[in-house]
């Protein structure tokens, strides 16, 4: 259900980024302003202010993670997963 919403959000912005009038008539104007913010203009010039912060999020998650002290517990298997099994199944 989210992944077609998504889906028809994106074509929709991509309709109205590639039809003018279409956007134009969206805001209820005759002609666009060249400084128009909304969400047509943010998709046709791409979003990257966006995919900096996300990528300087990425960089300081990383450098924050080596800087951690390593966990002390060892979380192992349950105990019959740890041996392996000591005779083959039956010949017979």
């Amino acid at each position: 259900m989210v992944a077609s919403i998504c889906a028809a959000l994106v074509l929709t912005l991509a309709i109205l980024a590639v039809c003018p009038a279409l956007h134009a008539w969206l805001h209820g104007e005759k002609q666009l302003d060249d400084d128009d913010d909304c969400a047509v203009v943010l998709f046709v010039q791409g979003v990257t202010p966006a995919l900096a912060a996300i990528v300087a999020i990425a960089i300081g998650l990383r450098e924050l993670a080596d800087e951690l002290p390593a966990q002390r517990i060892l979380f192992l298997a349950a105990r019959r997963f740890q041996l392996p099994p000591g005779r083959g199944p039956p010949a017979g």
